[in-house]
């Protein structure tokens, strides 16, 4: 475990003079919530600007080919892939938090206060996207790197506009997409919590496998 935390605080460095321009990228949904007046709009497009930014640190480690770096580092592929996957959702997740805390004062001065259920719903749904986006483009970057693997970096994008139209085509309108639940209710909350580990569980075998494959 302390391999792979330290594995995380060298992908962290690696990403932090990219912060910057994630942090301004955000501002995008920002506005989407300012012009629209809902929260999910805002959240799931934040959802799919941070798993875009997956492919970060593949594309540092490769421009500076600092392969054979991590070659000599006495830790297993199996913590530096972990490491890499806790960097990568964590900041997503954190992302979306402080992004749901400024969309919601944005829409309480606008006079369209969200509840609590609201949030939570639209939360732990935009999460789940999020995990999807990146679950499945992390492993192909593991397997092409990140100049073969550039075509994965539309699967977020693909995956917002196959959601929307998943939704209007089952719904007719997105403003009629309820995500409010109730909080009280433990087994909704637990059950998103598991499919978001178990997607990541998933995604990050994968990845160890293709790791340990290309190593052999």
């Amino acid at each position: 475990m302390n391999l792979t935390v330290k594995c995380m605080k060298l992908d962290y460095l690696l990403l932090k003079p990219y912060l910057k321009s994630i942090l301004l990228v955000l501002l995008v949904p920002l506005l989407i919530t300012f012009f629209t007046g809902t929260l999910f709009e805002g959240l799931s497009f934040a959802a799919t600007v941070m798993a875009m930014t997956t492919g970060y640190t593949f594309s540092v480690v490769e421009k500076n080919n600092m392969e054979r770096f991590y070659g000599f580092l006495p830790a297993k592929k199996s913590a530096l892939v972990i490491g890499r996957y806790l960097v990568i959702f964590l900041m997503g997740l954190l992302a979306l938090l402080v992004t749901l805390g400024v969309q919601a004062v944005i829409l309480y001065f606008k006079n369209c206060a969200v509840t609590l259920p609201d949030m939570v719903g639209t939360f732990l749904l935009c999460t789940i996207l999020f995990c999807i986006y990146a679950g499945i483009q992390i492993p192909g970057y593991y397997c092409y790197g990140s100049i073969k693997g550039k075509m994965f970096m539309f699967i977020p994008t693909v995956g917002f506009l196959l959601f929307y139209y998943i939704v209007r085509l089952f719904m007719g309108d997105i403003d009629s997409f309820n995500l409010s639940f109730n909080t009280n209710n433990a087994m909704l909350l637990l059950g998103g919590a598991g499919v978001i580990m178990l997607i990541m569980i998933l995604s990050a075998a994968a990845s160890i496998h293709i790791v340990q494959k290309r190593r052999a």
